[in-house]
């Protein structure tokens, strides 16, 4: 992923995997940050999520995010700009797309990725409202 060569997004739309442990975890995690834009999340799951991205190869395959102005991430480069709209981390994404860290980030995305389900597996499930985390009863 490279800085943004387009007017920077108000909104950032995220579609993640609501039965992954690792995903929602995450999920969470973003949505509790101070963010540059505005976050909506979608889950994968949502019918009016799969009427409008169904048909894409990576659709319930790789992490998605969307700008209100049309432009998508996908898998590393997902992974990035979310990192890109939070305060705390938008110097981080830029360093992670440099060409010294680039590689090294895009092998971390997919290591994790490909792993997902070992780790949710290994993750108690839990609910995450608000701002913290529960065991799920």
């Amino acid at each position: 992923m490279s800085t943004p060569h387009f007017p920077t997004p108000a909104r950032l739309t995220i579609i993640y995997d609501e039965t992954c442990e690792l995903c929602r975890r995450c999920r969470h995690w973003l949505a509790t940050q101070p963010t540059h834009v505005e976050l909506v999340f979608y889950a994968c799951g949502d019918p009016r999520v799969a009427d409008l991205y169904g048909d894409l190869p990576w659709y319930r395959i790789e992490l998605m995010v969307l700008s209100d102005a049309g432009h998508a991430w996908v898998g590393p480069e997902a992974f990035l700009m979310c990192l890109w709209a939070t305060r705390r981390w938008r110097g981080t994404s830029f360093r992670l797309t440099g060409t010294a860290f680039s590689p090294m980030a895009e092998r971390f995305f997919h290591a994790l990725s490909d792993r997902r389900a070992t780790i949710s597996a290994l993750l108690e499930p839990h609910t995450c409202d608000g701002a913290t985390c529960t065991p799920a009863t």
